[in-house]
């Protein structure tokens, strides 16, 4: 299987075979209709399918243009260029997809427990690499960022943006000479809901993750 991220009238270049019979589908949507210009391709559904798949054969080998609707409302175009390969499964994932999974905060009884749990996901995350189900995750470029010259380095590494919230993760660095003693208060500020620290204390050149809940989104990742 291939995937493709898509947002909102995003026209998708790609190769499909002109050899074999094609299978589309779009994540956690169904595609009610393909429209290619006159005669290029035929397309069949199954009712029965649950991926919402069709099958798609090509009729003329020359690139052209196909236009998807979804169940959901998603509108995008495919520049189709025909190679006498075999088939491969395509599959088109929204790149807003993630707004419509359950997060951990959701999830969780009340705002101490939602506050927790968007924290454990974020450890969870540096452990092992999880994704954070209803969250868009952007990893920040080092080479993006200003030198970080004081005595702490406060280096922000990854962002998870949500409906309501953010969770930062930040590397720490004691850039001093002598051991440097950390509270999770000294990183609190008004848009900031949370804070963790994997260790609270650290010798000269030693590194810690700094986990911050921020309010609101993307607006209030500082």
């Amino acid at each position: 299987m291939v995937s493709y991220e898509f947002d909102e009238g995003d026209t998708i270049p790609l190769s499909l075979s002109s050899i074999n019979v094609n299978r589309l589908l779009v994540n956690n949507d169904r595609i009610i209709s393909i429209a290619c210009p006159k005669g290029f391709c035929t397309s069949t559904g199954n009712q029965k399918d649950a991926s919402g798949s069709i099958t798609l054969k090509i009729n003329i080998p020359l690139p052209f243009t196909a236009h998807l609707t979804t169940e959901k409302g998603r509108l995008f175009a495919l520049f189709i260029t025909p190679k006498a390969t075999p088939s491969l499964v395509t599959e088109f994932v929204w790149s807003q997809n993630y707004k419509e999974q359950q997060s951990p905060i959701e999830q969780a009884a009340d705002y101490p427990a939602a506050m927790t749990a968007l924290t454990k996901a974020m450890m969870r995350f540096v452990h092992d690499g999880a994704p954070i189900a209803g969250f868009k995750r952007h990893d920040v470029d080092p080479k993006t960022l200003p030198k970080d010259e004081a005595s702490l380095a406060i280096i922000p590494q990854t962002v998870f943006v949500g409906r309501d919230y953010s969770g930062v993760v930040y590397q720490l660095k004691n850039q001093s000479r002598s051991d440097m003693a950390l509270t999770t208060a000294q990183f609190y500020s008004y848009s900031a809901r949370s804070a963790a620290l994997d260790a609270y204390q650290l010798k000269p050149g030693q590194t810690t993750t700094l986990y911050l809940i921020t309010g609101g989104g993307a607006t209030h990742v500082r």
